[in-house]
């Protein structure tokens, strides 16, 4: 229980430690080949061969390696020039002629003794390997140069071929291997993005010793083979250490002058947040506020202008100190430009800028915030975005409107819509909304107005159908006034004739003479009389249509 509790305290002391704000994850890639004299001993009391074999062979042993960096920079605020390694290497690559034209003794059985002799055509050679794991660190000596420490444990293979006449027979002996190899290597520049080019002096020692190793097997025939069951003594190289070159391919390399910089930029940028006034209060839009506001926009030749021309110094760095503090690349050489400019004035912020603009064109447009996307064209006026956000904005605008038309769901509230908007992005759905309020109000009056409105609407044969039905004595019968009028006080009928005043007539009973009791004379009456009254109900029919319009 001790033991876990101990192990937990020192991984939650760890990750306080390390360094999340860059992981340091690193990786090598090198070849490396050192020139070598291998010797082949045998003693020939053990052979067949007449002078045994004691063969040193000119090679360039080759090794290819990778090693990954399994740690992060350990601690905060060490500058610790270290990078821990493991990894796996396939070294000592090799190939060679140890020996061709043997000359040998062997006993024939036939005539019960010895037989010298010598095949031109026949060899013996080699080919040798040893794939390893390995573990080590890296020193950054200062600047671009950096040593290399490397331990390497695995299995040494050499195969042997016995080649005669076209007929080969081989055999393969493993054997342990150890070894160290260290390498002082210099940075050339950048290959790549992150990706350096190096090269170096590559020294390796190894350890075990390749002693009794067996090259060929025992040859039964007749005729047996000069190297039949022949072991070496032992294999070794002439010196001690072999020397050679190297290259490699370092992938996210972190010097330690940029760790140092880095440390020394976090450093400010606390000191910065802490004493500033405006502290947790700088969101993303005040940063672009800032670029706005002081004119962090970049010339022809991709550089700020001067701000002090505009601006005190005291000013400037105010405020472009609070930029840096809470709106801080992440890339650690625009960073290290930016503080430069506290001296300077000036900083080429092209590729910062085009990336911050990508970004938060991503931003707005994705967040279906109007504000957002309206605070992109006041911060990015010029922006070739400009016409998507706004396509974006007067879609959003006209969507939340037509939302709030749709809430209302009146007559007056949708022709006001179509009316605004002739060209709108919802006039069918206007007009749906217009054509369920005249079905569901059912007058024959909102039918007739529905058909002057949308005379090609998607609901004119329903309408027409409508009507029809009710002229025929079937829904919709109801004749009451238009619901469409009601609701938007307008009259949608053809406009009537003004009503003009009918003068009462002199009574006729002035105009007539004298009563004339005769029959032909009361039918005449009686007809002006019928014809009086007709007229009088006319009159006051119309008089009750005029005041009830004027008082709509």
């Amino acid at each position: 229980m001790r033991k876990l509790l101990l192990a937990l305290t020192l991984l939650a002391t760890a990750s306080q430690a390390a360094d999340f704000e860059r992981i340091n994850w690193r990786t090598q890639l090198y070849l490396q080949g050192e020139p070598a004299f291998l010797k082949f001993k045998a003693d020939k009391d053990k052979t067949l061969l007449d002078d045994g074999i004691d063969t040193k062979l000119l090679t360039i042993p080759a090794s290819v390696g990778f090693l990954w960096s399994p740690l992060i920079t350990p601690f905060w605020k060490a500058d610790i020039p270290f990078t821990l390694w493991l990894g796996a290497e396939v070294n000592s690559f090799q190939i060679g002629t140890i020996e061709d034209s043997p000359k040998y003794t062997i006993y024939d059985k036939e005539t019960n003794k010895d037989r010298k002799g010598e095949q031109n055509d026949r060899e013996l050679w080699f080919l040798g390997y040893a794939p390893s794991a390995l573990a080590g660190f890296t020193f950054n000596i200062g600047g671009d140069f950096d040593l290399r420490v490397l331990g390497g444990f695995g299995f040494q293979f050499f195969t042997f071929y016995d080649d005669y006449a076209g007929n080969t027979k081989s055999h393969t002996e493993m054997l342990k291997t150890g070894f160290v190899s260290s390498a002082l290597e210099y940075r050339i520049g950048e290959l790549f993005q992150d990706v350096d080019f190096k090269i170096g002096i590559n020294v390796r020692k190894e350890f075990l010793p390749y002693e009794n190793v067996k090259a060929r097997s025992k040859d039964n025939s007749p005729s047996p083979s000069p190297y039949s069951d022949l072991k070496f003594d032992k294999i070794e190289y002439k010196w001690p250490v072999r020397v050679g070159l190297e290259i490699s391919l370092d992938f996210g390399r972190e010097s330690r002058r940029d760790r140092r910089m880095r440390y020394n930029l976090h450093d400010r940028d606390d000191v910065l947040r802490k004493y500033s006034e405006v502290k947790d209060t700088l969101s993303d839009w005040d940063c672009m506020a800032i670029e706005r506001d002081y004119r962090f926009y970049l010339d022809e030749n991709g550089e700020l202008p001067d701000m002090t021309e505009a601006y005190t110094r005291t000013q400037f760095a105010d405020v472009l100190e609070s930029f840096l503090a809470f709106c801080h690349p992440a890339d650690l050489a625009t960073k290290e430009k930016l503080y430069a400019t506290l001296d300077s004035g000036k900083i080429q912020l092209k590729e910062y800028q085009s990336a911050q603009e990508d970004s938060r064109f991503d931003q707005v447009m994705a967040s279906n915030d109007p504000e957002m996307l309206e605070m992109f064209i006041l911060y990015y006026p010029d922006s070739p975005r400009r016409p998507e956000v706004e396509a974006k904005l007067r879609s959003l605008g006209e969507y939340d409107k037509f939302r709030a038309i749709q809430a209302q769901n009146t007559f007056k509230a949708y022709l006001t819509y179509l009316n605004d908007n002739p060209n709108g992005a919802f006039r069918d759905e206007a007009e749906a909304g217009i054509f369920e309020l005249v079905k569901s109000g059912n007058r024959l009056k909102d039918y007739e107005i529905y058909l002057k409105r949308f005379p090609n609407g998607k609901y004119v044969e329903e309408a027409k159908a409508a009507l029809q039905q009710g002229k025929n004595g079937g829904a919709p019968a109801s004749e009451e006034q238009s619901i469409i009028e009601y609701q938007t006080g307008e009259s949608y009928s053809e406009p009537e004739q003004p009503a003009e005043e009918v003068a009462e007539e002199p009574a006729e009973e002035e105009q007539q003479p004298a009563v004339n009791n005769s029959a032909a004379s009361k039918k005449a009456a009686a007809k002006r009389e019928a014809a009086k009254k007709a007229r009088q109900k006319q009159l006051e029919a119309k008089k009750a249509r005029a005041a009830k319009k004027k008082k709509k």
